[in-house]
């Protein structure tokens, strides 16, 4: 027979294996929460009251748990370090213009749906299919008004559309800076990139031979009086007053084909 002690020890253990399976039955159905008891007061002394306002801003409004709103925010830091260095890069450059990294994503947002609508797209490929099938070119206002112009007066239909031409223009407009700040390499890329754009050309074939001696080479499908155009056009741009430097061109005009060196002398 067991005695009275011992049935009373069982009995204890019992309740104690009893007691402790409730607690590992609550623990496991209670998963342990940041936000409550002294965990939440020991993770609330560790951060900025801003960032401890925003984050019980963002629990009330979603109904949400303070677990989940770091999960989230962890995950988007993540999303953030995940991008291409170029992307992040951008992202850095332009922000103090905006303010913050939100409202600049939200501007960039913007843009990315307006380039992606249906009736821009569609004028993009109408140019770009135009463009290729049909040669079009890109020609300015004032160009055009001085072609027509010359049209009256043969014997200076090439001098002067060469002579008031727009290459600074453009050349501004690419590249954001003054004609006087600009380096011959500035302008001699500027032009390989803004001509070809513009379908003037359909190879242009850059060199550098020295430090301020640049070979240029042009091709189109056009004639010699085209090329001729293009050669006076250019040599009144790198003889410009407006340059910081002095140059000298030396060219040849061939039928499809217009080649040029230009070097650069010496500063103004």
């Amino acid at each position: 027979m067991i005695c009275e002690e011992n049935k009373n020890m069982i009995k204890k253990v019992k309740t104690l294996s009893k007691e402790k399976q409730n607690t590992n039955e609550k623990s496991n159905n209670e998963p342990n929460k940041i936000e409550s008891g002294e965990e939440k007061v020991k993770f609330f002394t560790e951060i900025k009251q801003s960032t401890r306002e925003l984050i019980d801003n963002i629990k009330d409004k979603e109904e949400i748990t303070i677990g989940t709103i770091i999960d989230k925010a962890v995950q988007t830091f993540n999303n953030y370090l995940s991008m291409e260095p170029g992307a992040r890069a951008i992202l850095e450059k332009y922000e103090p213009d905006y303010g913050s990294k939100i409202k600049e994503v939200e501007e960039a947002v913007k843009l990315l749906d307006h380039q992606k609508k249906p009736q821009t797209s569609d004028v993009l490929d109408l140019w770009c299919r135009a463009r290729e099938e049909m040669q079009m070119m890109l020609i300015g206002k004032t160009t055009f008004n001085q072609l027509l112009a010359a049209a009256e007066t043969p014997e200076e239909s090439l001098d002067k559309p060469m002579k008031r031409n727009i290459a600074q223009d453009v050349i501004i407009w690419y590249t954001g800076k003054l004609i006087k700040n600009l380096s011959l390499e500035e302008i001699v890329q500027a032009i390989e990139k803004v001509w070809i754009m513009s379908n003037y050309f359909y190879l242009i074939d850059v060199r550098q031979e020295s430090k301020d001696q640049y070979l240029v080479i042009f091709k189109h499908h056009q004639n010699k009086r085209y090329s001729n155009y293009w050669l006076g056009y250019f040599r009144e741009l790198f003889q410009s007053e407006e340059l910081s430097y002095k140059c000298v061109i030396e060219g040849e005009a061939l039928d499809e084909t217009l080649s040029m060196t230009i070097k650069k002398l010496h500063d103004k």
